[in-house]
């Protein structure tokens, strides 16, 4: 095992956990968590956005089911991460041999789940994370600050509609469970 990737997933691990549980920090991954202003809150009218949104479908399907995520190699890193009067993120599940500065739109570094009104649980987004040195991007949407110093992410609410925006980090319609 990579040590540097073992570190990066543990310093990710560690950050994110903190954020879920700590209410009073600011938002995760420093962006408002509404879709910032250089982001499209429509992006159904930009060819690029959708045609991501398509892949990450397509490269995610098998992944609806936290089984599945699991058996290939995702871990789960993180609680319910939740910001009272913002929404929730869910259950991050990470494969850490993904983590580093690439942004590879058929591999994303992070599946994010929720459990259903019977317990199990769902992929609603998936989220890139990259270590690259400068703030990368991709179809035309900037990453914010990430979970980890010199770090980036980007959520994709591929699975679940979001009302902040398809590539908000939190979702105003979700709560994490009591």
């Amino acid at each position: 095992m990579n040590r540097t990737k073992t570190g990066l997933l543990s310093m990710a691990t560690a950050a994110v956990l903190a954020m879920g549980l700590a209410p009073g920090t600011a938002v995760a991954h420093g962006g408002s968590g509404h879709g910032g202003s250089d982001r499209s809150d429509d992006w159904r009218d930009n060819d690029d956005q959708r045609r991501l949104v398509r892949i990450l479908r397509h490269v995610t399907d098998d992944y609806r089911w936290l089984e599945n995520a699991e058996k290939d190699g995702y871990k789960r890193i993180t609680g319910c991460i939740e910001k009272p009067g913002v929404g929730a993120m869910g259950y991050h599940y990470a494969k850490q041999d993904l983590i580093d500065n690439k942004t590879q739109a058929r591999k994303p570094e992070v599946l994010v789940y929720m459990p259903n009104k019977y317990g199990r649980y769902r992929l609603v987004a998936v989220e890139f994370i990259s270590t690259a040195a400068k703030k990368p991007s991709i179809a035309g949407v900037k990453f914010e600050t990430g979970p980890f110093p010199k770090s980036w992410a980007l959520h994709a609410w591929v699975w679940r509609d979001n009302p902040a925006g398809m590539f908000a980090a939190y979702n105003p319609d979700l709560r994490c469970p009591k």
